[in-house]
């Protein structure tokens, strides 16, 4: 038996052939779960998500085989809260004194939606490989709408009503370098990625509009636009601590890095035809 010798591109192997776990192929499919070991992610930050193990607001993420090393690679966050009231005052008592100025009718709904999808593809290098190397592309699509709605009627049959929509969308695109190590016999891997991303934030600021009917006097109503944060990151506020409001507001991040998600992956595959 001959030793092996030189650097890897020129050598002579023994004669071994080392288990190298079961590999998947054309048909095969993956659950993917992924632990974060950098996570910089949020909308002021390149990366396009964080982990999808096991953590509420998370990616569920799945892969299938195409070929042996064609592999597509797609993920998925659906949210959504609600919470709505209606109350009507009870009428004024000994221990519920009532004013023209207390609140008769009161409304207030709250709304937040949050939806995101990642589709990509994977390049699998030769299944002679010890360690299952891959390279790869993805691209991110979140769209996200806050909305908060309040409808006040007074005693004195004033009416006040004011209701906010925050709108928000997120495109980002992502290289992806990663290798899986499998474990023993089992459809059973462990890897890591990590690579280069680069994502687009709009929106992120508030419409407010504000409508006011006074029984026997003048009407008020108002729209504008707020945002949480300036440009330079602080608080966009007036000199009285309200935010700050516009008539007219655009908004729009851009940042990209390398390496602002690096991720251990741990891979369950299964079949997804009968072998009947």
């Amino acid at each position: 038996m001959q030793d092996a010798f030189s650097q890897l591109s020129t050598r002579q192997n023994n004669d071994f052939t080392p288990s190298l776990g079961t590999r998947p192929s054309a048909g095969d499919a993956v659950l993917q779960f992924s632990f974060p070991v950098a996570n910089l992610s949020g909308d002021d930050e390149a990366g396009l998500y964080s982990g999808t193990a096991f953590t509420p607001g998370e990616m569920l993420m799945f892969k299938y085989y195409k070929t042996d090393e064609t592999v597509f690679r797609a993920g998925i966050r659906l949210a959504a809260d609600n919470m709505r009231t209606n109350g009507t005052a009870a009428d004024s008592s000994e221990s519920n004194t009532i004013t023209d100025f207390d609140i008769q009718e009161n409304k207030k709904l709250m709304t937040s939606r949050e939806y995101n999808l990642v589709g990509g593809l994977e390049k699998h290098f030769t299944n002679d490989n010890i360690f299952d190397v891959y390279v790869g592309g993805e691209a991110l699509l979140g769209l996200g709408r806050d909305r908060a709605v309040s409808e006040e009627t007074y005693v004195n049959n004033d009416i006040v009503n004011t209701s906010s929509s925050t709108r928000t969308s997120i495109f980002g695109l992502g290289g992806v370098v990663g290798f899986n190590v499998f474990i023993a016999e089992l459809p059973i891997s462990l890897g890591i990625e990590y690579g280069l991303s680069a994502k687009w934030v709009f929106g992120g600021k508030t419409k407010v509009v504000e409508e006011i009917d006074v029984d026997g006097g003048a009407d008020y109503t108002a729209e504008y636009t707020t945002q949480n944060t300036d440009g330079f990151g602080d608080q966009d506020l007036d000199f009285l601590g309200n935010s700050r409001q516009y008539s007219d507001l655009s908004r729009r991040a851009f940042n990209m890095d390398t390496n602002n998600t690096v991720r251990i992956n741990l891979n369950i595959y299964f079949g997804t035809k009968s072998n009947k």
